[in-house]
């Protein structure tokens, strides 16, 4: 249901009542019949009908005068909260640079007013979800391929869902799913901790089981080994420097504060021979790997071609190439790598050939 962000700081307590008012308007009044909400539609309905769907969404709609419902006038899916559902809809408007129908947790379990966490679509040049902490990321889902969100494993039968992000006739980034048959019932819920969970029916049980959440571990939370640090749940410490990496401030590094992560042991030697050649810098090859931020596409129709235009690029830093996606080449320092033990994508990082020595056929 809709409510503004001060009505929903402030809710009706159980006295309260939900009606339809002279004006066609769905109000919620509270004990004393006060007006505390109201869907203020500006359109004057003679007479109007609110009807909750199988789907969840409670449409409010105009009826004429044998009874039969016309337009809709509003309805609670174009106004998310901490729910996600099966034909609802997230939205980014890059015209307003803002995230609409974003989700936003509850404070507490027992208290449905505004919390800290909100999801959407991070509308980078490869979208993807993403989980705020307040303005700071605090999870990620990795671009999406047109298949699944590459940066989530085992994630392959959102396409068997009905999973689709795309750009609607307004320009708006788009995000929605659909049930694959009308037994399967879930549903994303994003809790009052910052955690996303996708619940799903089970019939026998007659209840809701948890089937998957992020953050799910340590190394799921944005930036945990910061720039340049791969976190590998396998590994002991979680966080490593990536090959041609060391700390930054190491004596923090070595006590567990991986905040201020790595920087470049040697710099890059990018340098092009006479005869058009380039020489001095390589790429090593890293597997499973959940891709760092903020990647940037680039046109190449194979990973020879991708690994070739990095090369000559020597603001490029990185690079991946998914059969979906396409190249993915990434400037600057790598933000969020996390190490999986199936799933991800080779990912390529470029060092300087005095770097790489025995490494250039190394597959971590």
């Amino acid at each position: 249901m809709s409510c503004s962000s001060d009505q929903r700081q402030a809710p009706p307590d159980s006295s309260g009542i939900i009606t339809i008012d002279v004006n066609g308007d769905l109000v919620i009044l509270d004990g004393r019949g006060g007006a505390i909400w109201s869907t203020n539609t500006s359109t004057l309905a003679k007479i109007a009908h609110a009807e909750l769907l199988d789907t969840g969404n409670l449409q409010l709609r105009e009826v004429d005068s044998d009874n039969s419902t016309r337009r809709v006038l509003w309805e609670s899916f174009n106004y998310t909260s901490d729910t996600f559902l099966p034909t609802m809809k997230l939205y980014f408007d890059p015209k307003r640079n803002d995230t609409r129908l974003g989700m936003t947790s509850w404070r507490s379990a027992s208290d449905p007013s505004s919390g800290n966490f909100s999801a959407g679509i991070d509308p980078q040049k490869l979208p993807q979800v993403v989980i705020w902490d307040g303005a700071d990321p605090r999870w990620r889902s990795g671009p999406w391929d047109g298949r699944t969100f590459i940066g989530v494993p085992d994630t392959d039968y959102m396409y068997l869902n009905g999973y689709n992000l795309r750009k609607n006739y307004e320009g708006m980034i788009e995000f929605s799913y659909d049930n694959f048959n009308d037994s399967y019932y879930n549903r994303y819920v994003l809790d009052s901790l910052g955690i996303g969970k996708q619940f799903v029916w089970e019939e026998e049980k007659n209840s809701w089981f948890t089937v998957w959440s992020a953050p799910d571990t340590e190394c799921d939370l944005y930036g945990r080994c910061g720039p340049n640090g791969r976190c590998s749940m396998s590994s002991s410490p979680i966080c490593n420097c990536l090959k041609g990496f060391e700390p930054k401030y190491s004596g923090e590094w070595n006590g567990g504060n991986w905040s201020a992560g790595c920087v470049r042991s040697k710099q890059l030697e990018c340098q092009k021979n006479g005869n058009g050649s380039w020489k001095g810098d390589g790429f090593l090859k890293m597997e499973r790997i959940k891709v760092p931020d903020f990647a940037d596409s680039l046109a190449a129709g194979s990973l020879t071609e991708c690994e070739d235009k990095c090369q000559k690029n020597c603001s490029c830093v990185a690079y991946a190439y998914d059969s979906m996606i396409g190249c993915m080449i990434w400037g600057g320092d790598l933000m969020d790598i996390q190490q999986f033990a199936e799933g991800g994508v080779d990912f390529n990082i470029r060092l300087p050939a005095s770097e790489l020595g025995m490494l250039l056929n190394f597959n971590l």
